[in-house]
């Protein structure tokens, strides 16, 4: 028998990504997700960037476009890169976004660490809907 116990993980990475993701696209004047240039390069070499900003070895991460997801110690850190509508004010989405996301983040055990939201891009909806029409099901 063991001295060290089982850890138990019912909440991973993963599933915290997907709450940022989707709290976000749900809150009043998000537009999209923003994809960036590690977002594609963690694409193109998983690890690569991960194993860069590693500093703790019992932290796990996840990243797509626009949300990057780091939980360490029972604390969930969140870098989300938004697009919003320029009928709403961007520091007001922003603000909604990063205290529903607290809320979400508290809801699963998890601690809301650091949560910053980036708006990468400020649009009318009809562009932003013509830039980037919504994939194929």
């Amino acid at each position: 028998m063991s001295d060290h116990p089982l850890e138990a993980r019912l909440i991973s990475h993963r599933l915290i990504a997907d709450l940022a993701a989707r709290t976000a696209l749900d809150t009043p004047g998000v537009l999209r997700l923003e994809p960036t240039l590690t977002s594609l390069l963690t694409h193109l070499g998983t690890g690569t960037i991960k194993n860069l900003r590693r500093t703790d070895t019992r932290a796990t991460f996840a990243r797509r476009d626009g949300v990057f997801v780091s939980v360490h110690n029972g604390i969930a850190d969140v870098q989300l890169d938004i697009a919003t509508d320029i009928a709403f004010s961007a520091l007001n989405v922003a603000q909604a976004v990063r205290e529903q996301l607290a809320r979400t983040i508290s809801h699963t055990g998890l601690i809301p660490g650091r949560i910053d939201i980036s708006v990468l891009a400020i649009e009318h909806p009809s562009t932003a809907t013509a830039a980037h029409p919504p994939g194929h099901l």
